[in-house]
């Protein structure tokens, strides 16, 4: 049974995860020889099935799989596809940050000049939608995968809603609008562009739309989530969910292509200062942290990285909850990159 977070008089204690261990609670260094051993100890303990990337020589990942079925249809490997969901965001605000820097658009660009249609439009940046502050909503699903950019765009714009509050709202609909930006402002497909920026330039091999996977490509999940169900969710999670990558292919694109690029960190650290919650461009920030979380149903995945040391953890598991990830990348936050877990996302 997996240890959870407890209330105890409206306090959230964590405390009994980090009891049952000897771990030492200072910084683990990325050289520690111990790290992938402690880090597959923490999956088989709490009987998660996947992989975990943990950073290794010359930047190069050290892979730590544990297997908590026999079934071959729902082993999580490190070279296999599995659904990012909302890990994508920073490689649609890692496009926008490009379009930026070539004068194509600007943090303060109106949402209206893409779709006035829009409710509130005018009063919407990129810099609002880069940070769920533009007071847009859209929890709907359709009740088959969408098919194609055209019919994402469509049913997108068809359930917005705009509630003229600009605090902060984790929504996927920002991130759809950015995508869908990106497609407008380039000409291109938005799946086409990030293909051709990065997968392209990083030799990304393992990377697909989810209507270019077939189900036997990817690591079914173990608690009974229909591949119906998968295939509903990321089609309609454009720039936010709908791509499939193998854990591999995701760490070479967060060190290479974010890690590497420390004017954009820099600048979209910057863009938090002041703000309800530190995000922006699709990572959350901490002194010297970013990270993000990737959940939908029967998938979560999470990565935390010291921009500074490019020091870096990710995990990849099909057999556990949005909570419990939420738990396993506090730990890992506290354990392995040196920050106490009041830091929160």
């Amino acid at each position: 049974m997996r240890w959870r977070r407890i209330l105890l008089g409206g306090v959230l204690a964590i405390g009994v995860v980090t009891a049952m261990f000897t771990w030492s609670v200072d910084r683990v260094e990325t050289g520690d020889k111990d790290l992938p051993t402690q880090v597959k100890d923490y999956m088989k303990w709490h009987h998660i099935n996947g992989v975990a990337l943990v950073s290794g020589k010359k930047g190069q990942p050290v892979v730590v799989k544990n297997k908590e079925t026999s079934n071959k249809e729902k082993v999580v490997e490190a070279n296999r596809l599995f659904p990012i969901a909302s890990l994508q965001k920073i490689m649609t605000g890692t496009a926008i940050y490009k379009l930026k820097q070539t004068g194509q658009l600007d943090w303060n660009t109106s949402l209206s000049t893409y779709y006035p249609q829009i409710p509130g439009s005018k009063s919407i940046t990129i810099r609002e939608l880069l940070n769920h502050t533009s007071g847009l909503i859209n929890n709907a699903r359709p009740d088959s995968p969408l098919k194609g950019e055209k019919e994402q765009t469509a049913f997108m714009l068809k359930h917005i809603k705009y509630d003229h509050l600009h605090t902060w709202d984790y929504q996927d609909i920002d991130y759809e609008l950015l995508a869908a930006i990106i497609s407008k402002q380039t000409h291109l497909s938005y799946n086409d562009y990030i293909k051709q920026t990065f997968a392209g330039p990083l030799n990304l091999r393992q990377i697909k739309d989810f209507s270019e996977v077939a189900k036997n490509e990817v690591p079914q999940p173990v608690n009974n989530v229909s591949w119906h169900e998968v295939t509903v969710t990321t089609s309609s999670d454009f720039g936010a969910g709908n791509l499939f990558m193998s854990p591999k292919d995701y760490w070479k694109f967060i060190n290479q292509a974010v890690l590497k690029n420390p004017k954009m960190i820099n600048t979209f650290s910057q863009q938090t200062q002041h703000e309800e919650v530190a995000y922006f461009g699709g990572v959350y920030f901490h002194n010297n942290v970013i990270a993000g979380n990737g959940s939908i149903p029967g998938y979560n995945s999470c990565f935390i990285a010291n921009y500074k040391t490019n020091e870096t953890v990710m995990m990849f598991s099909n057999n556990i909850d949005y909570w419990d990830l939420k738990e396993d990348s506090d730990y890992i936050l506290h354990h392995y990159v040196g920050y106490r877990p009041e830091f929160r996302f």
